[in-house]
């Protein structure tokens, strides 16, 4: 979420105490897949010309709160600094906090389909490579490995060789990945 939704959050000082928690829950259940906030809903509260921005403020909201893991008292904080009264701050932080459960696995779902593909099973063998069209004598290990993907497209097979090097560098760049996995569970 960019620094230009975080700057439409006084749009939410327009909401009643249940306006806004109707409406962050209607944010909730966009980001679960369960359908967005709709213009009809609201129309009373904002022009069709600052509607946009404010479900942008709305999603800012909800992502900072449940996927920045930011507290009850910072999300206070943050309300309160844009100039939205009380009553209204608190019915939002409510709001976010009760929906953080359904929202937090949505959001690492999500983030988990970044990629077009994924695997579906490898198979690697080790060879020694005697000799090349441009050496007579080489004697290099090379793994070889074979990566069975499932995408949007269906199937695909990708076959790599890779000397002790590469595979050192493949090796350090998976176990990166893994640890980015692991810090979102």
């Amino acid at each position: 979420m960019s620094a230009e939704a975080s700057s439409h959050l006084p749009l939410l000082s327009r909401c009643s105490a249940d306006v806004i928690q109707q409406f962050l829950h209607s944010v909730a259940d966009d980001w679960c897949g369960r359908g967005a906030p709709r213009y009809q809903d609201y129309g009373k509260v904002w022009p069709i010309t600052e509607w946009k921005d404010a479900v942008a403020a709305g999603r800012y909201l909800v992502m900072l709160a449940v996927g920045k893991g930011k507290s009850k008292g910072d999300v206070v904080s943050l309300l309160t600094s844009v100039g939205i009264e009380d009553g209204v701050v608190q019915a939002a932080a409510t709001a976010l906090e009760a929906r953080r459960g359904d929202v937090l696995p949505a959001l690492k779902s999500n983030s988990a389909t970044i990629a077009q593909c994924h695997l579906r099973d490898f198979d690697w063998r080790v060879q020694l490579m005697m000799s090349s069209d441009k050496l007579a004598n080489v004697r290099q290990p090379v793994a070889s490995i074979d990566l069975s993907l499932d995408g949007h497209s269906g199937a695909e097979k990708i076959a790599l060789e890779l000397n002790k090097d590469e595979l050192k560098q493949m090796i350090q760049s998976l176990e990166n990945a893994n640890r980015v996995v692991q810090q979102l569970k």
